[in-house]
């Protein structure tokens, strides 16, 4: 039963780190959208997105993630 909670514990955690990825990316995306609406400089920015999307990049995240979720769990209800 320690170990269902501590996966659940890791998935949830997996789960909050998602939601606020994405929370903290609309918000980064509306603030420089706001910056360049009032700048009169144009031109282009170089920046490739395509450098976020390397599956060994997101494996990692996500497992690092999971793995303190479920350690942060399982040392808090393991028997002592």
């Amino acid at each position: 039963m320690i170990y269902l909670k501590c996966i659940v514990a890791g998935l949830l955690a997996v789960l909050a780190a998602a939601i606020l990825a994405v929370i903290t990316v609309v918000v980064w995306v509306v603030v420089c959208l706001v910056s360049a609406s009032r700048s009169s400089q144009t031109g282009a920015v170089g920046w490739d997105p395509i450098s976020f999307a390397k599956p060994l990049t997101w494996f990692m995240a996500v497992l690092g993630i999971f793995l303190i979720g479920f350690f942060w769990e399982f040392f808090r209800v393991r028997p002592k």
